[in-house]
C-alpha cells in the first residue's frame, strides 16, 4: 500500500472559519470534475454546507459525461472539468481543444441560453496564453464566455488530492530530480474553495470577467526544494512552454474579503521538519 506523507487530518487549515455565504436561492449546484483535485474539495464543501451537487465527472458511480451536460433544476454551475498539463498540451494539442475548448463552449452556451450563472476554471497561463495548447484553451474560454459567466484564473494549486506528478507532491515524497528557478504562486487547495464559495455568495451581475485565484506571493522554486532539504539538485532552465512567473494580481478578489490563509513556505516546513 502507497503510503503518503500527508493528508487532511493534520492539516491546521480550519475551513470552519470562513464565512460561507452562498444564498439561499443556490439550493442544487452542479460541479463539472468533481472528481478531480479541486472539484472533490470544492463538492465536499458544499455538500457539508447543505447544498445538493449535481456531480458530472467520469469518475462518479455511474459515469456521468460533460458532453451531455444538461441545467435542469440546476440554480449554479461550477465547471471545473479540464486538462490542465502543459506539457502534454504540447503532445497532445488536439485533445485539449476538443476536451478544453469545445466541451466548455458547450457548457457556457447551455448556462447562458439557461439564464443560469457559470464560474468556469481558466489558468493563470491566460497572461502568457502563446506558449502553450493549454493556455490557447484557457484564452479561448474566456473569448466564449457569455455575460454572467467567470473564469477562475488558478495558479499553482497545492493540497491533499494533487496529482503525483506536481511539484509539491513531489517535494514530500522524495521524488524531485532536478529544479527551475520558476517563480511559482503556491495556493492551497482550501484557499481556492474560499474563493469559489466567495465568488458563488455574490451578484454575478457585479462581479469581474475573471479573478486570479492565486496567493499574490511567488516562491523561487530551487528556494522551496532547499526549504524542504533538497540543497544539491541540479537547475534546469525547464520548458519553454512554461511562464517564467505566474505570480497573481489578486486585487480584485481582496476587494470582496477573500484572503489566502496558508503559506506553502509553511506548509513545506510541517510536512517536512519532525515535530
Amino acid at each position: 500500500m502507497k503510503k503518503y506523507l500527508y493528508d487532511s487530518t493534520d492539516l491546521w487549515y480550519n475551513s470552519s472559519s470562513t464565512e460561507e455565504i452562498i444564498m439561499d436561492d443556490k439550493k442544487n449546484i452542479a460541479v463539472t470534475g468533481s472528481c478531480g483535485f479541486i472539484g472533490k474539495h470544492l463538492t465536499d464543501r458544499l455538500i457539508e454546507s447543505g447544498k445538493n451537487v449535481i456531480e458530472w465527472d467520469l469518475r462518479t458511480e455511474p459515469p456521468t459525461d460533460v458532453s451531455h451536460f444538461k441545467t435542469y433544476n440546476i440554480d449554479y454551475v461550477v465547471h471545473l472539468a479540464a486538462y490542465a498539463n502543459v506539457r502534454q498540451s504540447i503532445k497532445d494539442p488536439e485533445k485539449y481543444w476538443k476536451n478544453n475548448v469545445e466541451l466548455t463552449k458547450n457548457i457556457q452556451d447551455i448556462c447562458y441560453h439557461s439564464h443560469i450563472p457559470l464560474l468556469y476554471a481558466s489558468s493563470s497561463c491566460i497572461h502568457n496564453w502563446w506558449l502553450s495548447p493549454y493556455g490557447t484553451t484557457k484564452k479561448v474560454n474566456e473569448i466564449t464566455a457569455h455575460k454572467e459567466q467567470v473564469a477562475l484564473r488558478f495558479t499553482t494549486v497545492y493540497g491533499e488530492g494533487a496529482r503525483d506528478n506536481m511539484f509539491i507532491p513531489k517535494l514530500l515524497n522524495h521524488e524531485v530530480k532536478y529544479v527551475t528557478n520558476h517563480v511559482r504562486d503556491f495556493i492551497y487547495v482550501g484557499d481556492v474553495v474560499d474563493a469559489i464559495i466567495l465568488l458563488m455568495s455574490k451578484d454575478i451581475r457585479l462581479l469581474q470577467s475573471s479573478y486570479d485565484i492565486g496567493t499574490g506571493i511567488g516562491n523561487t522554486v530551487s528556494e522551496l526544494a532547499a526549504l524542504a532539504g533538497y540543497t544539491d539538485l541540479p537547475i534546469k532552465d525547464g520548458e519553454s512552454c512554461e511562464a517564467i512567473d505566474n505570480t497573481a494580481d489578486n486585487s480584485e478578489l481582496r476587494s470582496l474579503g477573500w484572503e489566502p490563509k496558508i503559506n506553502v513556505q509553511d506548509y513545506i516546513i510541517k510536512k517536512t521538519i519532525p515535530h
